[in-house]
């Protein structure tokens, strides 16, 4: 991605950007000037799915996309952050993202002037502002901390308060083991085989990791393969490994663990497995299946929807659960 260098400290919202008429009043004015911008300069907790929104005093009549810029800060350097569309609407210029947002960063929003054609004039002066999208943990807000949920109540409206449920990535693991001995009476014995198949999304997932266990030990561990696809369209969704062990025992756990190109733990599955008697080879296959994985929900919707909300702590644990306010 293209680096910029922006003069001057996070959270620059100068007097001389908007002159002494940014505000938020009623008042008539015959010069062109923004009235508000959402994300506010300076907004700690944006939701990672928002839109920016810079309102204007008078309608849009023109807009020159080319001067209008997004940065995400990564270790102290900004980077452009893709726009999808960059359109007005009445008074207010949208600026889309190309793609949701991510948790704890900073973003810079930059228009160069005179970029704003306005029914009143043009826009010429230059906006720089940022804001970040920091989260409050879902178990803290409603567990541990009863006195922050009751001061974000004091400034935000329940509608205004979306939690995020996170993304899930293994969507099947499939065991087939067979004991240690002979198939039949008159043939040799050997070892016991099994085979483990993870089944995971295609985006996101570099490497999975399964550890097989008993008893809470560790007894056997490696990285599974990627298997590969018999069809490689662009409509595929989903990627298979497989991992082989021997000697394992009857009775035992298979942790498995999806991570990223950095080595992050983006999902991790523990199922237990056990053989039956008299079977000399078994199967078992566990497929998930989420309603809420990767998707958000205002406090208003979960307070209106008691099988929503009991759904969305099924199937996450409340730790893992981001919580965000947006302005209006």
């Amino acid at each position: 991605m293209k680096t910029v260098k922006v003069m001057g400290v996070c959270f620059i919202l100068l007097l001389s950007i908007f002159g002494p008429a940014f505000h938020n009043s009623a008042g008539a004015t015959t010069y062109p000037q923004i009235d508000k911008t959402i994300p506010a300069a300076g907004d700690q907790n944006v939701p990672i799915d928002s839109d920016i929104k810079i309102q204007f005093n008078s309608p849009i009549v023109s807009i020159s996309a080319q001067y209008i810029k997004l940065y995400e800060k990564t270790n102290g350097i900004y980077y452009d952050f893709p726009i999808k569309t960059v359109r007005k609407d009445n008074q207010t210029l949208l600026i889309i993202p190309d793609g949701t947002l991510q948790f704890n960063k900073e973003y810079l929003v930059q228009i160069n002037g005179p970029s704003i054609g306005l029914q009143n004039g043009t826009y010429s002066q230059s906006l720089s502002y940022s804001f970040q999208t920091n989260y409050i943990d879902f178990y803290e807000l409603m567990v541990i901390n009863e006195r922050r949920l009751t001061n974000l109540l004091d400034n935000y409206a329940p509608r205004q308060i979306k939690a995020f449920a996170p993304d899930r990535y293994i969507n099947e693991i499939n065991i087939i083991h067979k004991k240690p001995g002979a198939m039949k009476d008159d043939q040799t014995s050997f070892s016991g085989i099994t085979n483990i198949d993870i089944t995971t999304k295609s985006n996101g997932v570099d490497t999975v990791h399964v550890d097989i266990m008993k008893n809470g030990k560790v007894l056997q561990k490696g990285y599974a393969d990627p298997v590969p696809a018999k069809s490689k369209g662009a409509g595929q969704k989903s990627l298979m490994f497989d991992i082989g062990f021997s000697k394992v025992p009857d009775f035992y756990d298979v942790r498995v663990t999806a991570l990223d190109s950095d080595q992050k733990i983006l999902d991790s599955k523990i199922l237990k497995f056990a053989t039956e008697n008299g079977k000399m080879i078994n199967s078992y296959k566990e497929a998930y299946k989420y309603q809420t994985a990767g998707k958000s929900y205002t406090l208003y919707e979960l307070l209106s929807n008691d099988k929503l909300f009991t759904t969305l702590l099924a199937e996450s644990k409340m730790q893992d659960i981001k919580v965000q306010v947006e302005d209006r």
